[in-house]
């Protein structure tokens, strides 16, 4: 019998691999002939680099950029072919920043252009950029600053590329050198959230990177006005567009200054890794993620997999570190078993430092028919 075990990470406690792994130990306390495929998967947030390491041929370009605050840091982007791969968080990530260095109003994805930059100025055609774990809420003008463009207020000063600018922008003046016409970028998201609004940018992720509630409504504020402006002087409209509230709405600028696409992360990376050719030849599917809920099912690894496993269907196991899944959300996703670490250990302290051990008793508990 021919296993997939297609997992995301579970954040905090364990990598992709390091959950196949677990697995894999205790399906061989069941059987010796289980004939094991790992596939460890991402969705296109922070980690996803590494994940696509395991399928593609990458080569490691180091360099130096500036990180959300304005330090200048060493970081690296990574290339196969004409690709360019970058991750966000590399450059602009909140795991650059202490606790007290976060906030939004003041911090910029700047550096992230730099890289971007960077791999344009080598020659590299097509640029993934891999939305997530982002320190910001500038909509991606820090991007475009490194990239050429300058902000201007209502006097004609410009302005320093950060959050708190956006609700002062007046005109942009686009003067790269680069010529975007035949530079395709894509970027990368794991989450559906509009550019502002109750399920934007600001009011969803901005708290966790450090913004009190009148930051919250002011950044809110400015990634509308911003909006208006983008639509005035590019003709796109992206206000509504389902994932631009991803990495503190770097897609509006990319999108409508840059000609960006924006595509789930988790079609691109399955695509990428080839995860579809290896399910078609599967009899049984095993995926899972540290806490299962109602995000889970809006463009999640757990949601990518089970879709795949419905088109070509095959059965569907989980194993999840915490459950939140209504019985409706459950039969939604359906999967055969759902199983989860939190039922058996002892605490949530016990469950991130022994995820690999309960893994191996849920997976050697398993039933297969």
């Amino acid at each position: 019998m021919r296993i997939l075990i297609a997992p995301d990470k579970f954040k905090g406690s364990l990598s992709a691999m390091e959950v196949c792994q677990a697995i894999a130990k205790g399906l061989e306390q069941q059987s010796t002939s289980y004939e094991l495929i790992f596939h460890p998967m991402a969705d296109g947030g922070d980690g996803s680099l590494d994940v696509l390491s395991n399928y593609l041929s990458l080569e490691k370009q180091s360099l130096k950029s500036f990180d959300p605050v304005g330090r200048l840091i060493p970081t690296y982007y990574f290339t196969s072919g004409h690709s360019a791969f970058i991750e966000l968080a590399n450059a602009s990530g909140l795991v650059l920043l202490s606790e007290h260095e976060r906030d939004p109003l003041k911090t910029s994805t700047f550096g992230t252009g730099q890289l971007i930059a960077n791999a344009i100025s080598k020659g590299y055609e097509h640029i993934y950029l891999f939305l997530g774990g982002s320190a910001t809420n500038d909509a991606g003008i820090g991007i475009a600053a490194a990239l050429g463009c300058i902000f201007y207020d209502e006097q004609q000063q410009a302005l320093p590329p950060v959050g708190e600018s956006l609700i002062k922008i007046k005109s942009i003046n686009f003067q790269t050198a680069i010529d975007f016409k035949n530079i395709k970028i894509t970027l990368l998201c794991d989450v559906r959230n509009p550019l502002f609004g109750p399920n934007g940018a600001a009011y969803i992720y901005a708290r966790q990177k450090g913004a009190d509630d009148s930051s919250i409504e002011y950044l809110d504020r400015g990634l509308m006005h911003y909006s208006k402006i983008l639509h005035q002087q590019s003709g796109i409209d992206i206000s509504n567009m389902p994932g631009s509230g991803a990495a503190g709405g770097v897609a509006a600028s990319m999108i409508a200054l840059f000609g960006a696409q924006i595509k789930s992360g988790i079609e691109v990376i399955s695509s990428l890794s080839g995860l579809e050719e290896k399910m078609r030849t599967a009899d049984w599917v095993i995926s899972g993620e540290g806490k299962l809920d109602a995000q889970s099912l809006e463009g999640k690894v757990v949601d990518g997999i089970a879709s795949l496993c419905k088109k070509h269907k095959k059965p569907l196991i989980l194993f999840v570190g915490k459950n939140e899944l209504s019985e409706k959300q459950i039969i939604q996703l359906g999967a055969r078993q759902i199983s989860s670490i939190l039922e058996h250990a002892k605490s949530l302290e016990d469950a991130m430092l022994n995820g690999a051990l309960y893994l191996e008793k849920l997976a050697a508990g398993s039933a297969f028919i």
